[in-house]
């Protein structure tokens, strides 16, 4: 019994905390909820400017979800009606054998990507300032030892972590130029 307790007081403290922390769903600044006209964001189809074709597309893609699922923004497709455009760029995109067997195959191999990402407001094009304006990602996979796993597959795993730091830095450089605190 007092087990149960003590556990239905630690959710509703750490319920507490987790709920009425900022920038929180929909974000606030001091204490005030950001209005919705000013978290409306246009994706822009992200550029390939490497020789792996279609990985844009599911960039694209994975980016709406992330920062449909994060809340903190409100996506359009109707550029007009945006106050901020996400633009990125797939710069680098490396694939290395990592382990090779006595016949000199790869065993494993690593992917390495590199994206460009921007933020601008869309009626004053100014830029705004981001912590990182290229963000890196890399992923290790195998197609004969460990988790198997194709050079598709692990691109889609190494895709979805890159939407997520994408997400990641543009909601956090968008929030600090709207609260006016320096990053």
């Amino acid at each position: 019994m007092k087990q149960g307790v003590i556990f239905l007081l630690f959710l509703t403290v750490s319920g507490c905390s987790f709920l009425f922390k900022e920038p929180g769903r929909p974000p606030k600044i001091d204490g005030v909820p950001v209005p919705d006209s000013k978290r409306l964001l246009y994706v822009q189809n992200v550029r390939n400017n490497t020789y792996s074709p279609g990985m844009h597309t599911r960039l694209t893609q994975m980016i709406m979800e992330e920062i449909d699922r994060r809340g903190r923004f409100i996506t359009t497709r109707e550029k007009t009606l945006a106050k901020y455009r996400l633009y990125a760029e797939i710069v680098h995109y490396q694939k290395v054998g990592d382990l090779m067997d006595l016949a000199d195959q790869h065993i494993t191999s690593e992917l390495f990507v590199v994206t460009r990402v921007e933020i601008i407001e869309a009626e004053t094009g100014v830029k705004i300032p981001m912590e990182r304006s290229e963000i890196p990602g890399r992923v290790h996979f195998s197609t004969q030892i460990g988790y198997r796993e194709s050079e598709l597959e692990a691109q889609n795993r190494l895709l979805r972590v890159m939407a997520l730091r994408i997400a990641e830095e543009a909601e956090r450089a968008w929030y600090y130029s709207l609260s006016g605190v320096l990053n």
